[in-house]
């Protein structure tokens, strides 16, 4: 057995591994401001090898994975790649070498669909030769993943998301395989499929990373391993001739207890916590029962019902039946006030990644620390101070983003803030999820020493093992129902997973699942899923509203009128288009009302009866050409400047204004009657230009669903991060979305020309609001990432309809104000609403 000794590198092991290697990473270090994630740290990869890296969350392994794959830069050190200087990497380099990376927190795009995640994320030519959707269904298959293609990835369990992942890194056949934890949400058939893989992929040549906490999966799959602490190598080795204590000693730095505290030494302690006849989502009939200072476990092949049952507990899913604390039924809303929740998808459900770690350990216990409705932040300081040092969390101080510190850092603020709201019960779902075996054994710690005090402690995991060294009793279900309690010394990782998969239990949401994918029902499911989905009520409502003015006024359906109502959409539907391609991005455009007033203006000083076609041309292209630096400006401003979309675009409409009136002081320079004819000119009530404008649309919306510049830009706006990760050119795509917003707006700018006929700089102005109004009814989303071109299409001509109506109904203009707020409140929270029933 090799002897390794904590050390700053590992010179002095013995080397197994011969040639070149794939990797190799010189002296490499990187810091974050006065952090130092890595230091002088010196790795070499091999093919045909897996190399695994442990270390406690923070010891600078992701560090490391993200230097390799180009998402970071090294301070200093190298990074060789086959014996060649690849510095500096990026994303779309590190691919090109062959590099694919599985990340422990999936680089997914929630808001596009399976088969859409695939397409942004890899090569076209893994496409190529067959149907998208064949190969999008063979690569599912080639993980054992069943997802309808079409469906949007932030409806998928966070197991499925994992699944999805390494489908995206085993699709490119890639050199360097690099795994952040794959097991973490895995069950065990998804798991040994995992390991055949890897297996499968050492035996053709490939290099694998293997990062993991379990030390039993090293043993299993590992060929050498390497260990970080505190951001330095600490040791490397083959796997086989070393022990797990001298690995756990080089992962933390001391030598460490028993893992699992011992348990309660209690056979029948008096009944604290009791469930009866609960049933629910995926889950029925449940009933269970345990006391004072025993732990609860629950388990079972993932997906057969344990989540669900960990949020009725908490009164975050609807149930049926009967929840007692000390004796006492709780209602569903007592559930919410007694409950500590620690969920499985930490990121999504268990932190405000935009607060500071202080803010997420205390928000929900505020009032605890409060003295006459006034926090005493010095109270608060104490007792978070008490619970970090209990859990042993590292951070650079409280104050610091909750976003900054490592999976398991954060998942210990998460235990905090459970501990901080001094609960009822504490039920936690899948706890050390992606945490180091240190914050393990402190959770375990801290789990076992609440029960004690007479807190009851619910536990679901995946972790077969954990359960057994954890828990009292243990619970397992399979598809729904409770088929096997075990307690005392029948609490073993055979027996556990023994009765999961040898269940043959039927459960009551089988045959509703089975229905759920076939059939006209599954089919309107999945289009009410769609952004495009808006697009029937909006026509339903035009239609209507339209029947009803002509009822009151039979002059309202007059092809005059009609023309008139659709050459003021078009306008407002071009300005409505390029807004829309700001907020699929996750931004905001305010100037957009005065830049379509500014370039009349501009094209009111060429584009004049008399004026020769050059003089009328060159009066367009400066409107373009405005346009261009106008959209540069702010995206520039935002992506380089750190402006919010808010402050720069609001600066500029300030700006533009101001521009608009130095350059005209009143409306002046008549636009060429010729001109407005051409612009203005209808086939029957239809104009031209409305026509082109559907048609723009239409190629727009196909875009964005069928070509990558399109998915790049819904992934930016979706989730900025992943896009990052998985290459897309994050700063260019949103600097050119914003040049395009602007562009868009010059077209409206055209027809607005034509329908005033003078360049005047108090128009323009109401646009902005306009087109927010229409891109909300379109059924775009505020936050980014979902949206629909035709959606802002048909919202534009709703709004101008809208307006018009109120005139023909002799009403005054402030019920146009009145009427175009409604419009958006009622859409943003129909919308709103529809999107969080689709997400449950």
């Amino acid at each position: 057995m090799a002897e390794i000794e904590p050390m700053e590198k590992a010179d002095g092991l013995r080397e197994t591994s011969t040639g070149t290697p794939v990797i190799r990473l010189r002296g490499v270090s990187k810091s974050f401001g006065a952090v130092r994630a890595l230091s002088d740290v010196s790795v070499d990869i091999h093919a045909g090898e897996v190399h695994a890296i442990l270390g406690e969350n923070g010891a600078g392994k992701s560090t490391l994975m993200n230097l390799i794959t180009g998402v970071l830069q090294p301070s200093t050190g190298r990074i060789e790649f086959d014996g060649r200087d690849v510095m500096p990497l990026s994303p779309e380099s590190s691919s090109a070498l062959g590099v694919a990376i599985s990340y422990q927190h999936p680089a997914i795009l929630p808001d596009m669909t399976v088969l859409e995640n695939l397409q942004v994320s890899l090569p076209a030519s893994v496409f190529q030769g067959d149907r998208k959707d064949r190969v999008g269904k063979r690569l599912l298959e080639e993980v054992g993943l069943e997802v309808p293609l079409n469906a949007r990835v932030d409806t998928l369990t966070i197991a499925q998301k994992h699944l999805l992942e390494l489908a995206k890194a085993l699709a490119v056949q890639p050199r360097v395989l690099i795994l952040d934890e794959p097991t973490a949400a895995l069950d065990q058939d998804a798991t040994d499929m995992l390991f055949a893989k890897v297996r499968a992929l050492k035996a053709s040549g490939t290099a694998v990373i293997y990062i993991t906490h379990r030390l039993a999966e090293l043993r299993q799959i590992a060929d050498r391993v390497t260990v970080l602490r505190d951001g330095r190598h600490r040791g490397s080795a083959p796997a086989s001739e070393i022990s797990n204590s001298q690995l756990l000693d080089l992962i933390v730095g001391r030598r460490l207890a028993s893992a699992f505290p011992p348990k309660c030494a209690d056979a029948n302690p008096p009944i604290n916590f009791e469930v009866e006849g609960l049933s629910g989502r995926k889950f029925s009939d449940v009933a269970f029962a345990f006391g004072r200072g025993q732990i609860i476990g629950v388990a079972g092949v993932e997906g057969n019902g344990q989540s669900d049952l960990m949020r009725a507990l908490v009164g975050l899913q609807p149930h049926r039946g009967a929840i007692k604390l000390h004796g006492r039924t709780l209602s569903p809303k007592e559930l919410k006030h007694a409950a500590a929740f620690m969920p499985s998808d930490r990121h999504t459900e268990g932190l405000a990644a935009d607060l500071t770690i202080r803010e997420n350990a205390t928000f929900a216990s505020l009032d605890k620390y409060a003295s006459g409705g006034v926090l005493d932040r010095g109270k608060e300081m104490q007792k978070v101070q008490e619970v970090f040092s209990s859990l042993a969390v590292k951070a650079a101080g409280v104050e610091a983003k909750v976003s900054q510190l490592s999976g398991g850092n954060q998942q210990k603020i998460v235990m905090s803030r459970a501990l901080l709201s001094e609960p009822g019960f504490i039920v936690a779902d899948e706890p050390t999820q992606g945490v180091d075996v240190g914050a393990r054994f402190e959770i375990y710690r801290i789990l076992r020493e609440v029960s004690d005090a007479g807190t009851p402690v619910i536990v679901n995991s995946s972790d077969a093992a954990e359960l057994e060294g954890l828990c009292d009793i243990v619970l397992v279900m399979s598809r729904g129902r409770i088929v096997e309690t075990l307690r005392g010394d029948d609490i073993t990782e055979a027996r556990i997973v023994g009765a999961a998969v040898e269940a043959d239990t039927h459960a009551h949401h089988v045959d509703e699942e089975h229905q759920a994918k076939e059939g006209f029902g599954a089919k309107l499911r999945h289009f009410v899923q769609t952004d495009n989905a808006t697009i029937v009520p909006l026509a339903l409502v035009t239609v209507l509203l339209a029947l009803f003015v002509s009822a009151q006024n039979e002059n309202y359906l007059s092809s005059f009128n009609v023309s008139n109502i659709l050459i003021l959409a078009t306008a407002l539907g071009f300005i409505a288009l390029g807004q829309t391609i700001a907020l699929l991005m996750g931004g905001i455009d305010l100037s957009v009302g005065p830049l379509a007033g500014f370039l009349v203006v501009i094209g009111s000083f060429f584009i004049n009866d008399g004026s020769p076609a050059t003089t009328m041309a060159l009066g367009f292209a400066l409107m373009f050409g405005a346009a261009i630096v106008v959209g540069l400006i702010n995206g520039v401003l935002i992506r380089f400047a750190n402006f919010t979309p808010i402050a720069a675009t609001l600066a500029m409409f300030i700006g533009l204004q101001g521009m608009s009136f130095v350059l005209r002081e009143g409306p002046g320079g008549y636009i060429s009657f010729d001109v407005i004819d051409t612009l203005t000119r209808s086939f029957g009530p239809v104009p031209v230009a409305f026509v082109v404008m559907i048609a723009i649309a239409i190629a727009m919306e196909l875009g964005l669903r069928r070509k990558r510049a399109g998915w790049q830009l819904r992934a930016v706006g979706s989730h900025e991060e992943s896009a990052r990760r998985i290459g897309i050119r994050t700063d260019r795509t949103f600097v050119l979305g914003y040049i395009a917003v602007s562009l868009l707006t010059a077209l409206g700018a055209i027809m607005l020309m034509a329908q005033i006929g003078v360049g005047d700089p108090a128009q323009g102005v109401n646009y902005t609001l306009g087109s927010i109004t229409a891109v909300v009814l379109g059924g775009t989303s505020l936050l980014g990432g979902r949206g629909t071109f035709i959606g802002s299409l048909l919202g534009a001509v709703l709004l101008t309809e809208v307006l018009n109506a109120v005139s023909f109904l002799g009403l005054s203009q402030a019920y146009q104000y009145g009427f175009q707020g409604v419009l958006i409140l009622v859409a943003a929270l129909i919308y709103t609403t529809a999107r969080r029933r689709r997400e449950e």
